[in-house]
């Protein structure tokens, strides 16, 4: 998007405010879908709706025929009302509750299991309601995908998935077989997010493909999907990142050489978030002030961590620009630092940009995913607006809170109001 058109959507909704893009949305998606088509036509994708959650969003990725990957009630429900067929959502997720499970077995989505203790409940809740589970399992490979610590999820160490060791998925799926409201669809596993090397995904789809043909030679399983979740990193600082291409030829080969052996061809799912709306979103904001200390410049801005929470939670690069005035007349280094009160709240640090002045727009771009969606009213402070643009059109999908939204949903006991 021109910094021109950014200025004009600043100047007529406010800030601080995210803009997407929908036509880089759709071109995302249509990019990853062609890329794993071409090479395997059975593949589906299931949007990862923990990326970003609008629903604007989500009607427009349900149009161009994804799937959702859900990983609580809420996001089932949303992925429902805007018109994902059961069969085209699985819930994911750990530490799933008993009301999260019986809202799945009434919705007749795929519940992708995490451990032993959530099958039993599963079992039970399926039994009760006399109405079968479909299931997959998620599996742990025990891969380091070589990404930010607090977002790789497959580690040994990690909280999600049965491992592979002592035989613990096979077991499982030995005692899923033979329980009688548990249906057995698939096998799902997810290494991390903004991963920016293909090897850790196709040393996973060896794991789990090897794994996938025990399940066939040893308990007679036949899977209907084989998901291998999503993960693929995009570029923040304008550095190099694999495409879905390169994701593609990676793994296909691997499922391919194994269905050979097992002697049939499972779909592949796939469940991309931040490569389809990550780049396609920035976040306005303007600068209030501008400070100078004897060791360092702050940009202050009209928004913070309870908008963006990446970078003080992850350390997390968003490029930087000043709308209104030239990257060439850059020659100061400043922090842009959030109007939270707490000293983490720096959205950008030791960037080099024009002179920075009071009531510049500023733009903090690839934030379409993990940033509203992790947003908060941190400090009180309402949540921005979100606009889709489209061609030259602009709309607002989610309104400005205001501060009656804090207070809506509030109880005051009565004798503290004497």
């Amino acid at each position: 998007m021109e910094p021109r058109f950014l200025l004009k959507i600043a100047e007529k909704f406010g800030t601080p405010l995210y803009v997407y893009d929908e036509d880089q949305i759709r071109k995302n998606y249509r990019t990853f879908l062609s890329a794993f088509k071409s090479k395997y036509k059975n593949t589906k994708i299931f949007y990862a709706y923990k990326a970003n959650s609008s629903l604007a969003i989500c009607h427009m990725l349900r149009q161009e025929g994804a799937g959702a990957d859900v990983v609580s009630e809420c996001e089932l429900i949303t992925a429902r009302r805007v018109g994902i067929k059961p069969m085209n959502i699985i819930f994911t997720g750990n530490g799933k509750t008993d009301r999260e499970l019986q809202t799945a077995v009434d919705s007749d989505v795929i519940i992708n299991v995490d451990s032993m203790d959530e099958l039993y409940r599963l079992h039970k809740i399926a039994k009760g309601k006399r109405k079968s589970a479909k299931i997959s399992f998620r599996i742990n490979p025990s891969i380091d995908a070589r990404t930010h610590p607090k977002i790789a999820t497959g580690l040994r160490e990690s909280k999600f998935g049965i491992h592979l060791e002592n035989d613990l998925a096979f077991k499982a799926y030995r005692l899923a077989k033979e329980l009688e409201w548990i249906e057995i669809l698939g096998i799902h596993t997810h290494i991390g997010s903004q991963i920016t090397d293909v090897k850790p995904f196709k040393e996973t789809a060896e794991k789990i493909m090897q794994f996938v043909c025990e399940l066939k030679e040893k308990l007679e399983i036949k899977l209907r999907f084989i998901d291998l979740g999503g993960g693929l990193g995009i570029s923040y600082r304008r550095e190099s990142a694999p495409s879905p291409e390169s994701l593609a030829e990676a793994i296909v080969p691997v499922i391919r050489r194994f269905n050979a052996r097992m002697g049939y061809d499972p779909e592949l799912w796939l469940e991309p978030g931040r490569y389809i709306v990550g780049n396609a979103g920035v976040l306005l904001c303007k600068v209030t002030g501008v400070k100078e200390t004897p060791y360092k410049k702050f940009v202050s801005v009209d928004t913070g961590f309870n908008a963006l929470m990446r970078p003080a939670m992850y350390n997390s690069y968003h490029s930087v620009r000043v709308l209104n005035k030239s990257e060439e007349e850059s020659t100061e280094i400043y922090d842009i630092a959030g109007n939270i009160c707490e000293s983490g709240d720096i959205l950008a640090k030791e960037r080099k940009l024009p002179k920075v002045e009071c009531g510049d727009i500023i733009a903090i771009l690839d934030v379409g995913a993990y940033g509203f969606s992790m947003s908060s009213q941190y400090n009180l402070r309402p949540r921005p607006s979100e606009v889709l643009v489209w061609g030259e059109t602009v709309e607002v999908i989610r309104e400005r809170e205001t501060c009656e939204d804090f207070f809506e949903k509030q109880y005051v006991p009565k004798d503290l109001l004497e």
